[in-house]
C-alpha cells in the first residue's frame, strides 16, 4: 500500500491521490486500505516516514571514513541532495506544499523526528571523540537548519546556484560544530 501511495502521489500529488486509486494500484478493496490506514492522509505520512527512513539509512550508509563532526556534516548535507531528488517529496513540494506547513511551523512529524534521532547520535559521535561541540539544543537547530535549505531548494535550483549553496551549508555546520569556534 505504502508503494502504491507513493506512486499515485507522484502522479497526482496529495489532494488528488484517492483512496480508490490507491487500493487499485495496490489490488486490495478501498476497505483494506482504510482499516490499514484509516486515511489517505496517513498513508502519506507512513509513506514519507518510509522514504525519509530508506534515504537517511542509505546517507548514513554512504558516510566516508571520518570523524564524528564530519560524519555529522556529511549526513546533514547529503540529506539536503536527497531531499531534492526524491519524486515523492517534489510532487509534494510542486502540487500540495502546503501539506508540509504544519511540520515547518507547529510540529515535528514521525520522519523529521527520524532524522532527528539520525543527527543526535552523529554529534554524539562527535562529542566522543571530541571533534564537535554541541548543547542540548543543536540537534534541533541543525535539523530546523537543514530543513530550511531543503524547502528552499527550488528557488536554489532557480537560481543555479544549489551546489554553491550546500557548499556554504557544509561550511557552516563545520564551523559551528568545531570545538571552540562558539562564543
Amino acid at each position: 500500500m505504502l508503494t502504491a501511495t507513493r506512486d499515485s502521489v507522484i502522479l497526482h500529488g496529495v489532494r488528488r491521490t484517492t483512496a480508490n486509486d490507491i487500493a487499485e494500484r495496490a489490488g486490495i478493496s478501498r476497505m483494506t486500505f482504510y482499516r490499514r490506514m484509516g486515511s489517505v492522509e496517513n498513508a502519506v505520512l507512513q509513506t514519507l516516514t518510509r522514504e525519509f527512513r530508506s534515504y537517511a539509512t542509505a546517507v548514513r550508509t554512504g558516510i566516508p571514513a571520518g570523524n564524528g563532526r564530519e560524519n555529522l556534516v556529511h549526513f546533514a548535507v547529503e540529506s539536503v541532495r536527497v531531499f531534492v531528488t526524491s519524486p515523492l517529496l517534489a510532487s509534494i513540494g510542486e502540487r500540495d506544499p502546503e501539506f508540509l506547513i504544519p511540520y515547518v511551523t507547529d510540529r515535528f512529524g514521525s520522519s523529521q523526528q527520524l532524522l532527528l534521532k539520525e543527527i543526535t547520535s552523529l554529534i554524539g559521535l562527535g562529542l566522543e571523540d571530541g571533534s564537535s561541540e554541541a548543547s542540548d539544543a543543536t540537534a534541533t537547530t541543525l535539523l530546523l537548519a537543514v530543513q530550511g535549505v531543503a524547502l528552499s531548494s527550488k528557488v536554489l535550483l532557480k537560481l543555479d546556484s544549489f551546489e554553491s549553496s550546500l557548499a556554504e551549508l557544509r561550511k557552516m555546520l563545520e564551523r559551528y560544530l568545531t570545538p571552540g569556534s562558539r562564543p
